[in-house]
C-alpha cells in the first residue's frame, strides 16, 4: 500500500510542475508578444490611437483570463493536496 500511496503523491508532484512549467512557459509568450506588439503599433504613425487602445485592452484581457485560469486550478490543486492529507497519502 505504501508503493501506491508514494506513486499517487509522486504523479500528483509531477503534473503539478508539468502545469506550472507550461503555464509560466505560455505566461512568457504572451508578455513577448505584448510587448513586440505594443512596441511595433507604438511606433507606427499610421496606426490609430483608439486601435491602439483595442490592442492593449486584447492583451489585458488575456492576462485576465489567464491569472484567472490559474486561480482555478490552484483552488483545485489545493483541494486535492487536502484529499491526500487526509487520507494519509
Amino acid at each position: 500500500m505504501q508503493d501506491a500511496s508514494s506513486f499517487i503523491r509522486k504523479a500528483y508532484e509531477f503534473n503539478k510542475n508539468g502545469f506550472e512549467n507550461a503555464y509560466n512557459a505560455m505566461g512568457s509568450l504572451q508578455e513577448q508578444a505584448e510587448e513586440v506588439t505594443i512596441r511595433m503599433i507604438s511606433e507606427n504613425p499610421l496606426f490609430p490611437e483608439p486601435a491602439k487602445k483595442m490592442v492593449k485592452s486584447g492583451f489585458d484581457a488575456c492576462k485576465q483570463g489567464r491569472d484567472s485560469f490559474k486561480g482555478q486550478v490552484d483552488k483545485s490543486q489545493k483541494a486535492f493536496e487536502e484529499l491526500l492529507t487526509a487520507v494519509n497519502l
